[in-house]
């Protein structure tokens, strides 16, 4: 508080007190502001040091984008004309018409007119004389493919080959001149935190519309995030082949990126934009996109389909999945691959393996991880014999195999008085007549599953048939009981269940009850 002397001269002093306080303010200040001398100028902030770093990552950011986008396309895609069946209802009948045709007179149904379906997406040229690389989902069945270049040049192209388990794809175009080319990355050298810039045209654009800045719409947008996870693997509509080994990213991808590259702090392409996770109602980003790694393995895909090929590889015809400390206790094995269930008269059957084998080795390699030993099955030339080590019942079987000819083919799904027991389940008897058409000497069949159980929390569902309880071989109610009757609280729990046809591995490392 600043104090005021008493007396005749009290205005004054005051006067002085304040100017020397507004003095004082005004020198603090000219150590924190500068100030113009125009009339009306705005104070501004000295620039810390510090910010000099951040634009040299803005530059950063901004060269990525300006390496990239020349050589990301937009991609319009019409495919094949689709019959419609049924036809359209006749439109109502003038009266007139009625006086003239008669009263009892129909208009006869129209058949449907046939259906042209559009899509579109984006692409990444890898080469200057106009290969393209983008998702086998955006290309699939297409009967025309247009592109349309960052400059506005719009050619038709030409898919020459399609590779539908990566989702890869390669097109062409014909050009007068060479196209602006990205480089390929290791997709195997990125980590999760590492810097991305995904892009793409996630507003569409051409003659479908659908992009707000029409004279701009053959531009490409840009969007920056990390890497949230690696090796990931989703679901596809090949049973028992899912996408395996994503990239997971929190950049921004949308419908229409799909194609498009997802690049490094080099400007290397890691990755191909594939597929969002969004959950139900909503139909935009969440922070949850995927992208088909550009490794290796997948560098020999790419080649492969410039050159018009196909991609052929080797199958044994065995559904695995990882070997989880539960599964280690029950089945044992430090290392390697649970089977989950072999094919019938698939080469893995032809060699002896059967269901519930750990495998351990292949061809004298050590089995690590699931996306280890697929790679090593699928880029085993077929018709070679392989030889493979599986560990069954305590015991280490050496088995020989011939490797077959992997088929894509889709899988066709297959479409008492119930008893409550500690697992959360409520199972019942099924009938012989129930049992023969799946396969199995018998079961129970789950009624209910408690929300809160640990039938639960293994993934148990309503529907599903247990036919093993840790090794323990169901075939009713009594020998269900029995199974679940050893288990001991805190102990593993692994459960094979039949759930539309398909073997599955359930499994807990610690049960609660």
């Amino acid at each position: 508080m600043i104090g005021v002397p008493k007396g005749p001269g009290r205005p004054r002093a005051a006067s002085v007190w304040i100017a020397v306080a507004l003095l004082a303010l005004v020198s603090v200040g000219v150590t924190t502001l500068r100030v113009t001398q125009n009339a009306g100028a705005v104070a501004v902030a000295d620039i810390p040091a510090e910010i000099a770093q951040l634009e040299a990552l803005e530059r950063g950011f901004t060269w990525i984008a300006e390496s990239v986008k020349p050589a990301v396309v937009f991609l319009e895609v019409e495919g094949k004309v689709q019959e419609r069946a049924g036809a359209q209802a006749p439109f109502d009948m003038p009266e007139q018409w009625r006086e003239f045709f008669g009263p009892n007179f129909q208009m006869p149904e129209t058949p449907a007119p046939p259906r042209v379906p559009m899509g579109q997406g984006s692409g990444v040229i890898i080469d200057p004389d106009g290969y393209i690389l983008t998702n086998n989902h955006v290309v699939d069945d297409a009967a025309r493919v247009t592109v349309h270049l960052a400059n506005g040049d719009s050619y038709p192209a030409e898919v020459v080959s399609t590779d539908r388990l990566t989702d890869l794809a390669v097109i062409k175009i014909e050009t007068d001149r060479a196209l602006p080319a990205a480089r390929l990355g290791n997709a195997d050298e990125t980590k999760a935190g590492s810097w991305v810039m995904a892009v793409g045209f996630p507003f569409g654009g051409g003659s479908q519309g659908g992009r707000f800045d029409e004279p701009l719409r053959y531009e490409s947008t840009v969007t920056v995030g990390v890497i949230s996870a690696t090796k990931r693997q989703l679901s596809s509509d090949m049973a028992g082949r899912p996408y395996r080994d994503l990239l997971q990213t929190d950049a921004p991808i949308n419908p229409g990126n799909s194609g498009g590259p997802l690049v490094n702090i080099r400007a290397e392409v890691i990755g191909i934009n594939q597929a969002i996770f969004t959950p139900s109602p909503w139909a935009g980003n969440i922070g949850v996109g995927f992208a088909i790694p550009i490794n290796d393995y997948n560098k020999e895909v790419i080649v492969t389909l410039k050159g018009g090929g196909t991609v052929v590889r080797g199958q044994l015809g065995v559904a695995i999945r990882a070997l989880t400390p539960a599964l280690m206790e029950v089945y044992g094995g430090e290392h390697g691959v649970f089977v989950q269930q072999v094919q019938a008269d698939s080469p893995a059957a032809r060699a002896g393996m059967k269901d519930e084998d750990v495998v351990l080795t292949y061809n004298g390699e050590k089995i690590i991880s699931q996306e280890q030993f697929v790679q090593m099955v699928q880029k085993t030339p077929p018709g070679e014999t392989v030889k493979i080590d599986v560990l069954r019942e305590e015991k280490v079987v050496p088995l020989t195999a011939t490797v077959g000819t992997m088929d894509l083919a889709t899988a066709a799904e297959k479409p008492t008085a119930p008893e409550r027991k500690r697992l959360g389940l409520t199972v019942a008897p099924i009938s012989e007549e129930q049992a023969r058409p799946l396969g199995i000497p018998g079961g129970v069949l789950v009624r209910a599953v408690d929300p809160v159980s640990d039938g639960a929390r293994a993934g148990v569902r309503r529907g599903d048939v247990i036919v093993k309880v840790n090794r323990d071989l169901v075939t009713d109610i009594e020998s269900y009981r029995s199974a679940v009757a050893k288990l001991e609280k805190g102990g593993p729990l692994v459960l094979r269940v039949l759930r539309r046809g398909e073997v599955l591995t359930l499994e807990l490392d610690s049960l609660s009850e």
